[in-house]
């Protein structure tokens, strides 16, 4: 039996709290949106300004982040974030398509510094590049043409940089993953069914398996139930999926997760013969992220005295905002481009109950993410369609 009536412990000494609370401030704030974040690229690129930070503001970035606790060195600190990264990033078949840009605007025209470029694309999967912030036009065409095509198309809305001649950084996020299950979904039992959101029910695709063999729990303390489906060839890479019990019970859900470690929630996992049903989902999610940074406590980064000496030699340079953009499409294979197919090919799923049966029924609002086994690549959660 699932061990669910023990309680789930609080996040692991070596995971920063960062993630957790990003994704309940966001969380809050899209309540009636579907939702992706990537606290990996995150706490990456927020790793990499530390390195090219000093004084005030490397002492905030270091404390926040909690790197003294986490890493016995800088070096051990970026070797750990590049081989994550190449985790995710690296594999034929299951990847998460990244791009992360440091936009620089100097008053003097010089350029980044060299050995600070170097540690970024060497270790943190980064650019950084000068660019003329304020022309927001011949910003957005940049963004789309040089960021944006190779994760998967289309444009920036919230690109607006305020016109000024003072130095600063734009950091964009962008990411579109491209994955394969361990467990494909039979396209033949794909069929509709109920998604209940409010008071609102609609009919959408759903994937569907009677008995598919995956880890499961049944997790009492948070009223939820959980899954977790394995991806192909990624090294302990799958989504977390975790469903409560109550329709409208999200919210509730959300701020409870947000004390807690996932992995330990996986380790109360075991290996069950599973009904599960879970809807094809497209998510394409941008966000700024300076409000819940600077609510956690991040200010020098944004302040006019920011402090990147090692970045720039302009030294200072505040930290205009920083955009995420994520993309998700979850289908049959897992995720990624798939022909589209019209709600009349579909029929309705008639489901067999068995007192006997674990099931998961994803009919209504739940939280998800793609892990291994000690970090959040992507977070979110589908609320409706």
């Amino acid at each position: 039996m699932s061990e669910a009536s023990n309680p789930v412990p609080s996040i692991a000494p070596y995971e920063s709290k960062i993630s957790a609370e990003i994704y309940h401030s966001i969380a809050t704030s899209y309540t009636d949106q579907n939702l992706v974040i990537s606290p990996l690229m995150l706490e990456a690129t927020l790793a990499l300004l530390y390195l090219g930070s000093d004084g005030a503001t490397a002492e905030e970035l270091q404390k926040l982040l909690r790197l003294k606790e986490r890493f016995p060195s800088n070096a051990k600190m970026a070797n750990f974030y590049a081989s994550e990264l190449a985790n995710i990033s690296g594999d034929a078949d299951t990847r998460l398509q990244l791009q992360n840009r440091l936009m620089l605007q100097s008053k003097d025209g010089s350029g980044v510094a060299e050995d600070f470029q170097k540690i970024a694309q060497t270790y943190f999967h980064a650019t950084a590049e000068c660019f003329e912030l304020e022309q927001t036009e011949k910003l957005r065409r940049h963004i789309s043409e040089q960021i944006l095509a190779s994760v998967g198309g289309g444009s920036w809305q919230q690109v607006q940089v305020e016109s000024s001649s003072a130095a600063k950084i734009l950091l964009l996020l962008a990411g579109n993953l491209q994955s394969k299950w361990f467990l494909p979904f039979s396209a033949y039992r794909t069929g509709l069914y109920e998604f209940h959101s409010g008071n609102q029910a609609k009919s959408v695709a759903m994937l569907f398996d009677d008995d598919m063999f995956v880890k499961f729990a049944e997790l009492r303390d948070l009223d939820a139930r959980a899954i977790e489906l394995p991806y192909e060839h990624a090294e302990e890479l799958s989504m977390l999926l975790i469903l409560p019990n109550q329709r409208d019970g999200l919210a509730a859900l959300v701020e409870q997760l947000r004390g807690l470690d996932l992995g330990a929630v996986q380790q109360r996992m075991q290996m069950e013969g599973v009904q599960v049903l879970l809807p094809k989902f497209s998510i394409d999610f941008e966000c700024s992220l300076r409000q819940p940074l600077k609510q956690l406590g991040f200010e020098e980064i944004f302040a006019a005295s920011a402090n990147f000496k090692h970045l720039h030699s302009a030294a200072n340079l505040p930290v205009v905002d920083i955009l995420q953009r994520l993309r998700i499409n979850l289908n049959e294979s897992g995720s990624g481009s798939e022909q589209p197919r019209i709600a009349t090919e579909y029929k309705p799923i008639v489901i067999s109950n068995s007192s006997r049966q674990k099931f998961f029924r994803a009919d209504h609002p739940f939280f998800f993410a793609i892990r291994s086994e000690n970090v959040t690549y992507l977070v979110g959660h589908v609320v409706s369609f």
